[in-house]
């Protein structure tokens, strides 16, 4: 990224760029910084806080851009941006844990999930942007993109606390479960046997801790270690909305931006959309998920450098 700055300066001290004339054609690059967000409703408690967050992280893009002006005030401008977006989730608060193999029947303890997640999503974007020009070096713009996403990945933890439950005369105090994230979510797929493996400890009666039983879990997980099966990606494969901003462009061409945008698809498969708060009826054994068909839009912001021809 420092290099691609140094030659964008060099550039500049060395090419005196000439006012755009209708008709004319021109083609850059820009290179950038987009702090990247996932938007989304939130599961809720019983008192309507919400469980699940998430913050901005910061990654790059880098473009070619090819402007075409109309008059020597408006035109259009098109791009192929290579855009790293995502974000920073989080979860905490009730949830559930299911233990199936130390009885014959599935064992459901409710309790508290906690879970961060840093997602880097990386997709081709194509910005296609109407300009205006307020003066000599100032412009607003506006459009849309549609986008390709090329890879998908996330780092995180999750932990699980168990509370007290009594099965009749015998009370289990399971202790706190954790587990390290490290999802491919276009190359994972349905972990049928895990890898390493973890004993789940219960403090029995007496205050000892022991396994319980032979439940297990794993010390890492992949993106569809939940699932039964997998349907697609996790993240949708195309994503478009909608795109704002204001752009200076100095006499020699080098300019600097900012942009806002705003995501209208739904970037996640609702096929992995489920409730972490519950199941559909424990108190009766029914352990279904339930499936929530949430809709999440990347919001981002970007702040970027270019120069152009």
């Amino acid at each position: 990224m420092k290099q691609l700055f140094l030659i964008l300066i060099i550039a500049v001290t060395s090419v005196a760029a000439k006012a755009q004339e209708p008709g004319e054609f021109n083609i850059g690059i820009k290179a950038g910084l987009n702090f990247a967000s996932i938007i989304g409703p939130s599961e809720r408690s019983d008192t309507d806080t919400r469980l699940e967050s998430g913050s901005a992280i910061t990654r790059f893009l880098l473009a070619p851009t090819f402007r075409y002006a109309f008059t020597d005030r408006n035109g259009l401008i098109l791009e192929a941006q290579y855009s790293q977006k995502g974000g920073n989730y989080t979860y905490a608060g009730k949830s559930y844990w299911i233990i199936d193999d130390v009885t014959d029947e599935a064992l459901y303890f409710e309790g508290n999930r906690s879970v961060t997640l840093n997602v880097n999503n990386g997709y081709l974007d194509i910005p296609l942007l109407f300009y205006n020009k307020l003066n000599d070096n100032v412009s607003l713009m506006a459009g849309g993109y549609v986008g390709f996403l090329l890879n998908s990945s996330g780092a995180g933890q999750l932990s699980f606390d168990a509370e007290e439950r009594d099965f009749g005369n015998i009370k289990v105090d399971l202790q706190p479960i954790n587990i390290t994230l490290e999802h491919n979510y276009s190359r994972d797929t349905i972990a049928v046997t895990p890898g390493v493996t973890q004993p789940i400890f219960n403090q029995n009666s007496v205050g000892a801790t022991e396994p319980f039983g032979d439940a297990r879990v794993p010390t890492t997980t992949n993106a569809y270690y939940d699932y039964a099966e997998k349907e697609n990606s996790f993240y949708n494969g195309i994503d478009a909305g909608l795109i704002f901003g204001i752009e200076y462009k100095f006499d020699t061409g080098l300019g600097i931006g900012f942009r806002g945008t705003y995501g209208l698809m739904d970037v996640t498969n609702n096929f992995y959309d489920y409730s972490k708060k519950s199941a559909l009826d424990p108190e009766n054994g029914d352990f279904s998920r339930i499936l929530r068909e949430d809709k999440d839009r990347n919001l981002i912001f970007q702040l970027y450098i270019g120069f152009e021809l």
